[in-house]
């Protein structure tokens, strides 16, 4: 699956979740690292670059505890917009997966989702893995939900998803629809589409949801206990205001469990 990841670190509250999430995904197959601190210019003036040797102790010690893993670890330190240099960065290392905590330093959170991290889920075009802050870390992924309208768009999503569901013990695929009980286009098309999804994964749950997507889905989620959505960066709707579908948007901000956001140029 995931071979090389680009980790977001700031040394804020988060580390400790993206650390703990390193470790489960060395367990999935992840064997290289590449730990990215960005000197922020979002503030009055960027950190002195006799900060940096600060920097690079932190991150050299951090490097070396993932190496113990037996990863291969290397790390970075970039100066400017850190949405933006975290997605260039991955550019720079080839790596397949940006993974990183989805609240930093600030204590003004943009909703639940830090400003940084919404700033790479607008921008990236690689799988991104947001892994939330909280009094214990989550890596079990017990229970995997993959969020599906059956569009294009979210194809590179189900991949992903059907992988994954290997190392569950319980996948769940939900479409969520206005009206699932009546027999229009949108509901048989739906159903065809997630026994489709079953023919591949036999255990998989399938379910079609009634409400707005940009709730009902964050519902679900709860009410099954979740540890790990998988979404789509867009839909079907082509009118997209931001560079990231309002679904996705709403799921990224409304729930406290790791959300797997994958571009449809996602691989």
């Amino acid at each position: 699956m995931f071979k090389h990841a680009l980790i977001g670190i700031d040394f804020s509250p988060a580390w400790p979740c993206v650390r703990r999430r390193v470790e489960a995904l060395r367990n999935w197959g992840l064997e290289s690292a590449t730990l990215v601190y960005v000197l922020s210019s979002r503030y009055p003036a960027v950190p002195e670059e006799s900060h940096s040797a600060y920097y690079e102790q932190r991150l050299t010690e951090e490097a070396d505890q993932l190496a113990s893993l037996g990863l291969s670890v290397d790390w970075q330190i970039r100066t400017g917009e850190p949405g933006a240099e975290l997605v260039a960065a991955v550019g720079d290392t080839g790596a397949d997966l940006l993974l990183m905590g989805s609240r930093g330093h600030s204590r003004f959170h943009e909703f639940f989702l830090g400003s940084t991290a919404l700033d790479v889920a607008r921008l990236a075009q690689l799988p991104l893995w947001l892994e939330p802050v909280g009094e214990q870390c989550l890596a079990a992924d017990k229970t995997i939900l993959l969020a599906t309208d059956g569009s294009t768009a979210v194809k590179a999503a189900e991949t992903l998803f059907a992988y994954l569901a290997k190392q569950a013990q319980r996948a769940l695929a939900v479409t969520v629809l206005e009206d699932p009980e009546s027999e229009d286009k949108a509901v048989t098309e739906a159903r065809a589409h997630l026994a489709a999804l079953s023919d591949g994964m036999p255990s998989l749950e399938t379910r079609i949801v009634a409400g707005d997507p940009r709730h009902a889905l964050l519902e679900t989620a709860n009410a099954e206990d979740v540890d790990l959505l998988v979404i789509g960066k867009r839909g079907r709707n082509p009118l997209q205001q931001l560079l990231m579908g309002s679904v996705a948007e709403a799921a990224c901000r409304g729930l406290d469990m790791p959300v797997l956001l994958v571009s449809g140029e996602g691989s």
